[in-house]
Parts: structure tokens; C-alpha cells; sequence
């Protein structure tokens, strides 16, 4: 017979590997902050009066993506940066878009509903350093996502969990009838966002006529990665 301490024994060596990653991606982001001298870390500032979105009033929390998370899911899905316009959608304080800055995409842009938020995420991207920067257009959007106007280009739009599905129907209708109005290659990088993966994938094929497909299910460290794609066809 198993005793108590036994099994808490067994309970706390099963739940170590993933705190150990835990905490090992939170310190990794630290270091790296501190030598790109930015603040990208989770947390928003003390009395911030940012509501997240239109998600109802909810307060706004921040956690960021790993600094590695989008040049390993180009790796997974093979994408060259270089055929495409960079979105992050709920950058944050702008930790992908600086990530996204050592990469040769034609443009970068971030778009975050909270002022605050937006202008930590300009200071970052004017004073980062020692980020070889293959990119020189960059530029932070502080909108509303339902209400950000599709770029008709090549585009590569990544998210982390920045808002529930009823909001994110809104912003892929957008994305979806911008493509059916200029066909081009279109991919979507869901980041941690396993919940969102059934209903994306049952709306994009829907409403795209069957032209979206799932390109890459995954995992990223603990997380779970999904990219699909809006093939470029007329």
C-alpha cells in the first residue's frame, strides 16, 4: 500500500518537469529583457485602467510568449519571413514584435487595444538593443482588433489568447473576407489557444468555401501551436 507521503511524493516528481520548463522560459524572458535592456515581462503597470478589449469589461491581464515562439513556428511551418507582412494581434508590451525585428518580414505591426500597454510596447521597440534589426518597418497600432483594417498583402498574423471566440469570429470574418476580396497567402499562428483550435477549424473551411486548412498542430514547450493556412489561389 501506497502511504500519503508516498503519493505526494509521486504527485510533486509528475508536476515538476513542467514547472521546471515553467520557470526556466519565465527566468530565460528576464535575462533576455534585461540584455535587449526592454520590458516585456507579464504584468501591466499599478492603476492601469485598461479593460481588455471588448471582452465585457474584464480586466486586462498580460503574459507574454516565449522570445523563441515565432521564429520556431516559421521553422514548423516552413515560412520564409522575407514573402510576408507581419501582424501581432494583442502584441502586448511588444515581446514577438521584437522578436519578429531580427526577421526579414517586409513590415511588422502590432495592434493592442490598452494605451498603456501600446506606448510600453513603442518604448520598447525605439530602445531595444543588440537586436539585429532585418526589418525597418515597424510600427504599434493601438485599436480595437474587430476594428483594424486588413492589410491586403501577404501576411503571417499571430495570436496569443487575446480575447474569447465571440470576438475572434468577428476579427477572422474580417481576415477571411479580405481574402476573398484580394486572394494571397495568409497564415495564422495560434499560441497557446488549444481551446480555440475546434472552432477555428470548423469557421475558417466554412467561411473561406473550404480554402483554409491546418498546416501545423503542435507544441511549443508546454504550449500547443496551430497555424493554418489561406492558400493563395483565385
Amino acid at each position: 500500500m501506497i502511504s500519503h507521503l508516498e503519493m505526494a511524493g509521486r504527485n510533486l516528481a509528475s508536476r515538476l518537469p513542467a514547472q521546471v520548463a515553467w520557470w526556466m522560459s519565465r527566468g530565460s524572458g528576464l535575462v533576455l529583457d534585461w540584455l535587449h535592456k526592454v520590458d516585456t515581462g507579464p504584468g501591466v503597470p499599478a492603476g492601469n485602467p485598461d479593460k481588455a478589449g471588448t471582452d465585457l469589461g474584464t480586466p486586462y491581464s498580460y503574459d507574454p510568449a516565449p522570445w523563441r515562439t515565432l521564429s520556431r513556428s516559421l521553422r514548423l511551418a516552413s515560412l520564409e519571413a522575407e514573402r510576408f507582412t507581419f501582424v501581432d494581434i494583442g502584441c502586448g508590451k511588444g515581446r514577438i514584435l521584437l522578436s519578429a525585428l531580427a526577421l526579414p518580414f517586409r513590415r511588422i505591426v502590432g495592434v493592442e487595444f490598452s494605451p498603456v500597454l501600446c506606448r510600453i510596447a513603442e518604448k520598447n521597440v525605439a530602445s531595444a538593443r543588440f537586436i539585429p534589426r532585418r526589418c525597418s518597418s515597424i510600427q504599434v497600432i493601438c485599436s480595437d482588433a474587430i476594428k483594424y483594417p486588413i492589410p491586403q498583402e501577404p501576411m503571417i498574423l499571430f495570436f496569443y489568447n487575446p480575447f474569447p471566440f465571440n470576438i475572434m469570429e468577428t476579427v477572422l470574418s474580417n481576415i477571411v473576407g479580405s481574402y476573398s476580396e484580394h486572394p494571397r497567402p495568409i497564415f495564422l499562428i495560434f499560441y497557446a489557444s488549444s481551446s480555440m483550435v475546434l472552432p477555428v477549424s470548423e469557421f475558417l473551411p466554412t467561411k473561406s468555401g473550404g480554402r483554409a486548412r491546418l498546416r501545423v498542430s503542435s507544441v511549443l514547450g508546454q504550449r500547443s501551436i496551430n497555424i493554418f493556412e489561406l492558400p493563395h489561389c483565385q
